[in-house]
């Protein structure tokens, strides 16, 4: 079982840093992010502007932690480069592109997910360095997110094109991250904070519906199904949905808030696999096809996999998300004291441990791999090393530290650090 948390959290954290998934000096004084490293093709991505905002949050815990200003530089870089490329004017003005190439052109769609992500980043940037750039930024991110993308009943339309100039409905048919979808809870994070620099109440009535939202959402199984009128569940969406309402339990201590993260906790409990593991869907639909064009025919064979009395024949154990769930573990173990959370939280991080990269190319050396497919006795790691995997892999083997030998730790500083 796990035990070394330091070690692996290091060297986690010097992939990140210093191999090339951080991209530095592509554009004067604002770093950005990949989305990933292919050990395959030896090749990075592209510039991802929601990872990007990790990063942020990622760099500013380090800084906190060891009081080392390069750290603190890093997480302004990456504040720069969003505020940049930030949309400064229309009906997008404060949405971030869901990319930009290295030649500075931002992609033409603008998520409200990734603008979410973003705006917790830049929020607590300009809690740190009180630099106003970083607040109007925010500010402007959060009056997007509830002014063009919220919809009245609380939840969210997922993505704008700039090319058509209209949140595009074709999302809604997307498998787990279009209209309606329960990641976009998670953007309740980002607002409180919006809301404690400004005060401005608006930001307040949004959190109040995206809340109620959330409880229509919910199933009685604690489980938070992709998205509205669908059925299955994505692990990944639903520890999301859960990290925006642990942020509103911390912000209004409601008791709602509180039976909502322990029943999906629960389902969590039930879902772990015996390595600690969590695949990626679950309770999919009897015929499921994942559409997705594909030069390669294990590819295609796989995106079009037919499922079998709801369950996928071939799912894969995702490390993103099997790492949000140890954080969720550890903070319900954190607010009942009950051991179980806290074992499952472990053997969930001994599966992450397994994950990590040992190569001696320093491209992937460290990192998390995205995640293993399991099937008929074979175990086939990812070849893609995901930034995301590793930062909350990091996060998750902090927060875990912190509560090993018993000791404690205050619910308002695990909210501080989560991200």
């Amino acid at each position: 079982m796990l035990s070394d948390f330091s070690n692996i959290l290091e060297r986690i954290t010097n992939w990140i840093l210093d191999s090339g998934i951080h991209s530095r000096h592509v554009f004067r004084n604002a770093d950005a992010f990949y989305e990933s490293f292919h050990s395959g093709k030896k090749k990075y991505s592209f510039l991802y502007c929601e990872i990007t905002g990790y990063a942020i949050n990622f760099f500013l815990n380090l800084y906190k932690i060891k009081q080392e200003e390069n750290f603190l530089n890093t997480a302004k870089k990456a504040g720069n480069f969003l505020v940049r490329f930030q949309a400064k004017e229309g009906n997008l003005r404060g949405a971030i592109p869901w990319n930009v190439n290295e030649d500075g052109k931002a992609h033409h769609l603008y998520y409200s997910f990734d603008t979410g992500v973003c705006l917790n980043g830049l929020a607590d940037l300009y809690m740190v360095t009180g630099e106003k750039q970083y607040l109007q930024s925010a500010v402007m991110a959060a009056d997007w997110l509830i002014g063009q993308a919220q919809n009245d009943d609380g939840s969210y339309r997922a993505v704008f094109d700039r090319i058509q100039n209209v949140f595009n409905s074709f999302m809604l048919l997307k498998y787990w991250s279009g209209d309606r979808g329960c990641l976009h809870i998670k953007n309740i994070r980002g607002l409180i904070k919006t809301y404690k620099i400004s005060r401005n109440e608006e930001y307040l009535k949004s959190i109040r519906k995206t809340m109620s939202w959330s409880k229509k959402m919910q199933d009685e199984d604690g489980s938070f199904p992709a998205a509205q009128g669908k059925d299955f569940i994505f692990t990944h969406s639903h520890c999301y949905a859960i990290e925006g309402i642990i942020s509103a339990f911390i912000f209004c201590n409601d008791t709602e808030c509180r039976r909502q993260i322990l029943a999906a906790a629960d389902w969590l409990l039930k879902t772990q696999n015996r390595d600690g593991s969590f695949y990626d869907y679950y309770h999919l639909p009897n015929i499921f096809l994942r559409l997705r064009l594909s030069d390669s025919r294990v590819k295609r064979i796989y995106h079009g996999t037919i499922t079998v009395d709801s369950q996928k024949i071939i799912r894969i154990k995702r490390t993103d998300a099997t790492s949000q769930a140890a954080r969720i573990l550890v903070f319900v173990y954190i607010i009942t004291q009950n051991s179980r959370y806290k074992k499952a939280a472990l053997k969930a991080l001994d599966f992450i441990n397994k994950m990590q990269s040992r190569s001696p190319n320093k491209n992937e050396n460290g990192g998390i791999c995205f995640g293993r497919l399991d099937f008929m006795g074979i175990k086939r790691k990812s070849k893609l090393y995901t930034s995301w995997s590793g930062m909350f892999a990091a996060n998750a083997m902090y927060l875990l530290g912190q509560i090993q030998d018993n000791r404690n730790i205050d619910p308002d500083h695990f909210n501080e650090i989560l991200f």
